[in-house]
């Protein structure tokens, strides 16, 4: 248990150190094109951007959510059998201290 629980710590400490070192890295280079086009003062290219961005969001949106949802759905089935009897407490034999560390 405390392997599992170590490893599903460690994703979302990734997670926020890539982000916050994000900013470190220099800005990305577009093709000539982009850049090209982007300097210019029309909203085209700029509204394209934005539409790029906004695509991507749906797909992590819906991945997000289903994630959410069968871990949520995981943890109430859980907490369901462990109230009808049917499951072993994982915190059975254990003490708090143990637990915690």
């Amino acid at each position: 248990m405390k392997y599992l629980t170590s490893r599903f710590l460690l994703i979302p400490v990734l997670a926020m150190v890539l982000t916050v070192s994000a900013p470190a890295v220099g800005t990305a280079l577009a093709c000539p094109m982009c850049k090209a086009a982007n300097e210019e003062d029309d909203a085209k290219p700029r509204a394209y951007m934005y539409s790029i961005l906004f695509m991507l969001t749906v797909p992590a949106t819906i991945v997000s959510g289903v994630t959410f949802s069968l871990f949520k759905m995981n943890r109430n089935e859980a907490e369901a059998l462990r109230e009808a009897g049917l499951a072993d407490d994982p915190t059975d034999g254990e003490s708090d201290d143990e637990l915690n560390s």
